[in-house]
């Protein structure tokens, strides 16, 4: 089956439209998570483009080796080997689909429920766990065609060597047949032509499975953050709530508090009136009293004098 021709995930609509909400609405981590999740998906559909590339390459040199009893049986293994990954490619390839399909399918449901109940829909995010399952499967098959491909590039190497070494001992005899001196191969470095058909395909091939590996631990490590992400928005946003909530009591009590306040001042006032009017009055009662003691003392003496 092949990939799917059109957009990568990070240039579907529905993506872009998913990732604009996220934005708008201040989950902008999310947000990120969810467009590197698309990129790992879209690099793993990179790799196996490359690597199906490499492999039919490597079928069209082993067609094209030359053809004897010796090389034709070495042909039968070599191509065997590269069935054994071009399979294990298929099969990876099929899986990766399966997974662009879910995450546009899952982005698309999230959008729509967004577009009808707002912000609490994003939090649906967190279903991309959902494909966590998948990008597992594809790491374990993933992990077995390292494996293989290992064993195959061993193999291959040795098998290379094999005919190196006869032909240069077959180069030896007709040498010595003819009185010529023998050569020392050990100083020379030559490659087979399997080595460049086959084993060089086989090394590539093997560097992009180890590479997707590693993009698949990467993505898996990042759907978990994803959805740690979500509950701690989910959780910063119900704090937020319960402090609001908790907020309009407390505001409705110092309202009330601070009305009371007013209302005492406006009552004490006079009450500070009349108490100042008291104390001016009984000031003024003692003026009186001394002024009058002043002028009978004033009177006695006058009358003495007289």
């Amino acid at each position: 089956m092949d990939m799917e021709a059109g957009k990568t995930l990070t240039n579907e609509e529905v993506i872009r439209e998913l990732l604009e909400l996220l934005k708008k609405n201040a989950m902008k981590e999310q947000a990120n998570d969810v467009f590197e999740i698309c990129s790992y998906v879209d690099g793993l559909e990179k790799k196996i483009d490359s690597m199906t590339e490499e492999l039919t390459h490597m079928q069209n040199q082993i067609k094209e080796m030359q053809e004897d009893t010796l090389v034709n049986n070495a042909k039968k293994a070599l191509s065997e080997a590269q069935e054994r990954l071009n399979t294990r490619c298929e099969q990876i390839k099929s899986q990766v689909l399966e997974v662009k399909e879910q995450v546009k399918s899952t982005a698309k449901g999230i959008v729509d429920e967004a577009k009808a109940k707002g912000r609490a829909a994003l939090y649906r995010v967190s279903e991309f766990l959902g494909i966590k399952k998948r990008l597992i499967n594809i790491r374990e098959n993933v992990r077995g065609a390292i494996k293989t491909t290992d064993k195959d590039i061993a193999k291959t190497a040795l098998l290379a060597k094999g005919f190196r070494e006869a032909g240069q001992t077959a180069a030896n005899a007709f040498r010595t047949f003819a009185d010529k001196p023998e050569v020392d191969y050990s100083q020379k470095e030559q490659n087979h032509p399997i080595t460049k058909a086959v084993l060089a395909p086989m090394k590539a091939v093997k560097k992009m499975l180890v590479s997707m590996e590693l993009h698949l631990d990467a993505s898996i490590v990042k759907l978990d953050n994803l959805a740690m992400n979500v509950q701690l928005d989910k959780e910063k946003h119900m704090e937020n709530a319960n402090k609001q909530e908790q907020t309009e009591p407390e505001r409705t009590e110092t309202e009330r508090v601070e009305a009371e306040i007013v209302y005492s001042s406006m009552v004490a006032e006079p009450q500070e009136y009349q108490y100042n009017a008291d104390a001016f009055e009984a000031r003024g009662v003692d003026e009186v009293k001394q002024e009058a003691a002043h002028k009978e003392v004033s009177k006695v003496r006058e009358d003495k004098a007289r």
